[in-house]
This record gives structure tokens, sequence and C-alpha cells, in this order.
């Protein structure tokens, strides 16, 4: 298969995947939501974890409000990501607390501002957000390539790597580029998939 076909697959994936997940209720939304927090809890890396990143939901994206505010609860310490100068498009993280405000960027979407900023290598648990993914852990981003990119570098293999995602956005067989990254795990309100 070509590369101009996988990438035409993998747009029409995302589209779908996309509308089915924005056609969730606000009630499904938080009933997934706060079922995914219970599941995330009981993971071992979860209990060991001290550094954890999390993300701002958009599109339809599973809310991991109640994720963050468990894992404060449990005295862990939470991230969000932002974007980096440099390199170009890769991901830092800055830490959040309950109170923490948050500003948007460049791309409309909101994020934490301050210093000190981690990398993803020096994070203990990474959720991430996903449009779709298998049963293999693979995952299908947004297709701007921030999270493949960060955890590309060599260096990061410490974090455990989570995506969040609604039983909806699971397919048989998310179709592989070259620099997709597997997933540790994939978390669903009614599964959870390890690698």
């Amino acid at each position: 298969m070509s590369n101009t076909q996988l990438n035409l697959i993998r747009k029409q994936l995302r589209q779908q995947l996309r509308q089915k997940r924005r056609q969730l209720t606000p009630y499904q939304q938080k009933n997934a939501a706060k079922k995914t927090a219970q599941r995330l809890v009981k993971l071992p890396c979860f209990k060991t974890a001290q550094r954890i990143a999390f993300y701002q939901a958009t599109d339809g994206e599973l809310n991991p409000q109640a994720l963050i505010k468990l894992a404060l609860k449990h005295h862990k310490k939470c991230y969000l990501p932002v974007l980096r100068r440099f390199p170009k498009y890769e991901l830092a993280f800055v830490r959040i607390y309950a109170h923490s405000r948050l500003q948007k960027h460049r791309f409309g979407f909101k994020e934490p501002q301050g210093r000190p900023r981690l990398f993803i290598h020096q994070l203990d648990m990474v959720c991430m957000p996903l449009v779709g993914f298998d049963s293999h852990c693979q995952r299908l981003g947004m297709g701007g390539g921030f999270y493949d990119r960060s955890l590309a570098r060599k260096k990061w293999g410490q974090a455990f790597t989570v995506g969040l995602a609604h039983q909806c956005q699971q397919v048989t067989q998310i179709p592989i580029a070259a620099w997709d990254m597997a997933l540790n795990a994939v978390l669903t309100p009614n599964q959870s998939h390890l690698r």
C-alpha cells in the first residue's frame, strides 16, 4: 500500500470515529469518564506512578477531569502538555494543581503556563487522547503527530503510556504508519487493553 493510500484510509477512519464520539450525549460522556477513572486507579502502574500527564479534552474526547481529580486526591503530581517551540511540534509538560488556570495557545487549545517543564521521558505515566485504537493498543491520533514525535525519542522509555477512549472508538485493526507508537494500555469505560 502506498503512503498516499494509507493516509487516505487513516483520514477517512479519523472522520468516522470523530463523528461517533461527537454523537455521545453529555450523560454518556460523563458516565464514560467516571468508569474509565475507576479502571485507571486499578492499574498497578497508577499506584506506583508519581508524575502523571493528562490532556485537555476536545472534540468529543474522553474527558480526563475526573481522572485528574482522582490522581490529585491520591497525591500524584499531575501535568498537562504544552507545545514546545524547539524541537518543533514536540510536547513538554507543566505541573497543574486543583486551582491552576489555563490559557489558549496558538492552535486554540488550552494549556497551563509556567515552568519548570518536564519532558515525556521524565514522567511515570502519560494518559493521552486518541481517535481510534485496536486490541493491540495501536493508536490513531488526530494527525498532528505531537505525541508520536515526543515518544519517538529513545530516552522516553520510562513512561507508561495509556490511551483513554470511548468504546465506540475501537476498530478491528488500526492502519499503522511507520511513525506510530503502540501504547502500553488503552482504557475504555468497559475494557482495559494491555500490551
